[in-house]
């Protein structure tokens, strides 16, 4: 008899470096299911209000970033997001060693129920693609997450019945994205939970 050992591919080429993460909103749901997971084999910068930092004031953010490898632009605060992307890609975009990770989110796509959090994620993927797409100079690699109802603290109340993703299953999908080769850009990638659980 015969067996076969699977291996995913990430296995085979994940980065040997230990590589430096920053995190916006690292205390709660992703972000801290993200600096729990990378933080075993990375060094993680966390930025929240619990250590003197807001997304509302992106300059500090900006300058702890800019000296890392990765960014999860991951906590939310209106269009801050788009900023803090816009920011940081015009400082990275020619450098091929960098990675921003957006957290974005399923409700910005037409047909999901309308509401200010979805036209503010919209705002962010068009800021983030436009540059992308946009650039023929461009190095930094973009990778764009869109989850759908993430079991959080900001989950709205007409979806606490719903079947919804652990934040570590998204952190998970945003270390398998991270783990493929640097030329190699996951440019969007939606996960949601199935009806099957």
């Amino acid at each position: 008899m015969v067996y076969y050992k699977f291996i995913w591919l990430s296995d085979v080429l994940q980065k040997e470096e230990r590589l430096k993460i920053a995190i916006t909103g690292h205390t709660k749901g992703i972000g801290k299911a993200c600096a729990d997971l990378l933080g075993q084999s990375h060094e993680i910068h966390g930025m929240s209000r619990s250590n003197g930092f807001d997304i509302n004031n992106t300059k500090p953010i900006i300058m702890m970033t800019n000296s890392c490898d990765v960014f999860i632009n991951n906590a939310y605060s209106g269009t801050k997001q788009s900023e803090l992307f816009d920011e940081l890609f015009n400082l990275w975009r020619t450098d091929d060693t960098k990675t921003i990770v957006n957290i974005n989110s399923r409700s910005k796509y037409d047909g999901v129920r309308t509401t200010l959090y979805g036209a503010d994620k919209k705002h962010l993927d068009h800021i983030a693609q436009s540059n992308v797409f946009s650039d023929m100079n461009k190095r930094v690699r973009v990778i764009n997450i869109n989850p759908g109802y993430v079991d959080t603290d900001m989950i709205p109340d007409r979806a606490k019945d719903y079947n919804k993703l652990t934040p570590m299953k998204v952190a998970e999908t945003i270390k398998w994205c991270l783990d493929q080769p640097q030329e190699v850009e996951i440019n969007e990638l939606s996960i949601w939970s199935t009806w099957l659980q």
